[in-house]
């Protein structure tokens, strides 16, 4: 069978592209971050090994037009098409395959993501979608689903894998049932990096103080915690599930050994704690990985490290430690789930930066509840943990309720959604109502910002200088042009809209010649 993994571009009237790959939420870039989606190209991986034509059709990451892209697509004429989708381009992505299946009639479409997840009714009410996957295992369903296709002609009425909405010839659809097993994720391949172009990723991202730099097969799928109310991975449909030690630390071996790969990124929704973590930073010092000029990073959450696990991952290179930091103050923490106080902050922060990591918080305003106190709490903890080097970089966004997370349902429930068209849930603009005016949050996104241009953030870069590590002499002199083009390229994007009545909306993009919008 011959099976394209698309990603197609999605370019509103800004002229900014949607990164929809491995991301939480859509966001609309000038300069784009083309980010791997590791779990498609495992799949892509599996099926290719299977004995299946494989096509790695990621419009973004190889620069295409969309009419370059689709001409491909249609000379290419696939048997399936899998795309991925979430909130904020569900109706592009109803229009397209709409047009598609007019186009190649017997091509198979499939739609991954969380939004049609947790609504595949609504996908194929409102588009002529063959398949929805209510799984993020796409590569475990898809090794199963296409063999079953090639060997059943009736797979469309006797398909019985759980977790699908398959459309029967007759335009009934089936339900097989909810997802249950989350099966052990060593048996999934690790990615083909030829496969899927591993180099169209290796440099347009922020998060690689060096490149190439590439993102490792995640060590857990999902999160282990899966309780933030505002996050994609929580929910009864979601569990996760755990990759060996052994088998990731092959993997890492190989990508700098064979591929010269110098910084690794694993984007789990939380990484390894504990005795994995420890186990992990000891076996890449054992291998002597750590000596081979390549930085590692990851995701965690504040209170889930202790200080002898990140000293132990201080000495195995570890660098760029993602943290959600979300807010600073505890009722909103709590009103999240986030399942630690503002109290752990700082501590953690510390730890982190002794052992020479860089922590990069990721926060949010624009919260149904946030006071202005509460988000001025935030701006002002934030600012002044950047000024003392306790992190080293952030990133800002707004808190937008997406894919019927429970924040979303709140928001639902409580009547504070100031728009159901999905194409308002791209992050530019907050859309629920607030105790304060929106200004306010912009205003307070600009401040965050701000202060990579401060007398006092720079001083402390310099201050660094003074350990003599090599990390932080590239992060003022080699990261710092990049990192600065791309807070630019956030402000630009995070407070524009929210302060003009009328600009240009995603939702003005269409993969027909004339805009045609499927109705929320």
């Amino acid at each position: 069978m011959k099976i394209a993994i698309s990603y197609p571009p999605i370019i509103n009237e800004r002229g900014q592209t949607a990164m929809v790959s491995q991301n939480r939420n859509v966001q609309f870039f000038v300069t784009p971050t083309y980010l791997l989606p590791v779990v498609h190209a495992q799949a892509a991986t599996w099926l290719r090994d299977l004995g299946h034509d494989v096509l790695w059709d990621d419009g973004n990451a190889q620069v295409k037009s969309f009419d370059r892209w689709y001409a491909d697509v249609l000379e290419w004429a696939p048997d399936m098409i899998v795309f991925e989708s979430t909130t904020p381009v569900m109706k592009f992505y109803w229009n397209l395959t709409n047009r598609l299946k007019q186009d190649l009639p017997d091509c198979i479409a499939v739609m991954t993501g969380y939004h049609s997840m947790r609504k595949p009714e609504e996908t194929m009410q409102e588009s002529a979608t063959d398949i929805v996957m209510r799984s993020n295992h796409i590569d475990f369903v898809l090794s199963k689903l296409v063999p079953y296709m090639t060997d059943h002609a009736d797979w469309r009425s006797s398909c019985d894998l759980e977790g699908l909405h398959i459309r029967v010839n007759n335009g009934e659809v089936r339900n097989t049932g909810n997802f249950k097993q989350v099966e052990p994720l060593d048996r999934s391949p690790d990615v083909d990096r030829n496969l899927v172009g591993w180099k169209n990723y290796a440099y347009e991202n922020g998060n690689f103080l060096q490149t190439p730099g590439t993102y490792a097969t995640s060590v857990i799928r999902d999160c282990t915690f899966g309780k933030c109310t505002f996050c994609r991975y929580n929910g009864p449909d979601l569990t996760f599930s755990i990759r060996s030690v052994e088998k990731s630390l092959d993997e890492y071996q190989r990508l700098i050994e064979e591929e010269g790969v110098r910084e690794i990124f694993d984007d789990s929704g939380v990484w390894y704690r504990g005795q994995e973590a420890r186990q992990f930073a000891q076996g890449l010092i054992d291998r002597g990985l750590h000596k081979k000029g390549c930085y590692f990073g990851l995701n965690t959450r504040f209170a889930y490290l202790d200080e002898e696990t990140i000293r132990i991952m201080g000495e195995a290179n570890f660098r760029f430690i993602l943290l959600g930091l979300e807010a600073c103050d505890d009722e909103t923490l709590q009103r999240l789930n986030k399942g630690y106080t503002v109290g752990d902050v700082a501590r953690n922060l510390e730890w982190f930066t002794r052992y020479g990591m860089h922590p990069h918080l990721t926060v949010m305003v624009g919260y149904y509840w946030q006071t202005s106190e509460q988000l001025q709490g935030t701006v002002d903890t934030v600012r002044e943990l950047m000024f003392k080097g306790l992190a080293r970089t952030l990133q800002v966004t707004i808190c937008t309720p997406i894919d019927y997370t429970p924040y979303h349902q709140e928001c639902l429930d409580g009547d504070v959604l100031l728009t159901d068209d999905y194409d308002d849930f791209d992050m530019s603009e907050v859309i629920v109502k607030t105790p304060i005016p929106h200004e306010a949050y912009y205003k307070a996104v600009r401040s965050m910002y701000g202060v990579v241009f401060h007398p006092r953030f720079i001083l402390r870069q310099l201050l660094f200088l003074l350990s003599f590590r090599k990390r932080d002499w590239q992060f003022l002199f080699s990261y710092g042009w990049r990192a600065l083009r791309r807070v630019r390229n956030h402000i630009f994007n995070l407070t524009s809209a929210g302060s003009s009545k009328s600009p240009p909306k995603p939702g003005s993009v269409s993969p027909q010649p004339d805009p045609v919008g499927a109705a929320h």
